[in-house]
């Protein structure tokens, strides 16, 4: 109860103080398993992503911002998975694929990490794997926002990459590099 009143109050300030447009709204499947991949530059991205996509959307998350106590109520409530950077979390990898297995939506940042612009961004296999593992469809988000006060946030939603072909199958590590490159173009597309 707690954690929707939140959202709502949440969702009011962000309206009040931003234009928030969706684009490409039929493109998120409303059911079923699906994984949304989206540039990354502010902290206000998932935020926006959970806010205004309309079905619940689990993100992966650093571990960190689960170190303060509010934050990680708040987190947990919201479906946020923690994950250890700059190692293989099994533990967090598992937890996402079993979102999927559960028919819901997994959000993911392919960079890992913020990044200003596209050009100078690398994709990480992450995504790359947790899709390929579960064959679950990706759908690319760009979010094309400056959040300055009274501007206009962009939410653009791409086609699904289909990606039942490859369900189960184990990529080598050059396919997840192509896999994972292949997912940032989609995303990159939707920039211009």
């Amino acid at each position: 109860m707690i954690l929707r009143i939140i959202e709502f109050l949440v969702k009011i300030f962000c309206n009040i103080i931003f234009r928030i447009k969706v684009i490409g709204e039929e493109n998120l499947p409303s059911e079923g398993s699906c994984m949304v991949c989206a540039n990354h530059q502010s902290n206000w991205d998932p935020v926006i992503l959970i806010l205004f996509l309309k079905r619940k959307v689990h993100f992966m998350a650093k571990s960190e911002l689960f170190n303060n106590a509010f934050l990680r109520k708040l987190l947990t409530d919201e479906g946020v998975i923690p994950i250890k950077r700059g190692a293989a979390d099994i533990q967090a990898i598992k937890s996402a694929m079993g979102v999927l297995k559960n028919g819901e939506v997994l959000g993911m940042f392919p960079t890992g990490t913020r990044t200003k612009g596209m050009g100078g961004a690398e994709a990480k296999k992450g995504a790359a794997l947790i899709a390929s593992r579960t064959g679950t469809n990706v759908v690319p988000i760009y979010i094309n926002a400056s959040y300055k006060i009274f501007s206009t946030i962009t939410i653009n939603i791409g086609r699904k990459i289909d990606l039942s072909d490859i369900n189960g199958k184990k990529l080598t590590a050059d396919e997840l590099e192509d896999l994972s490159l292949e997912i940032y173009e989609k995303i990159k597309e939707l920039a211009d």
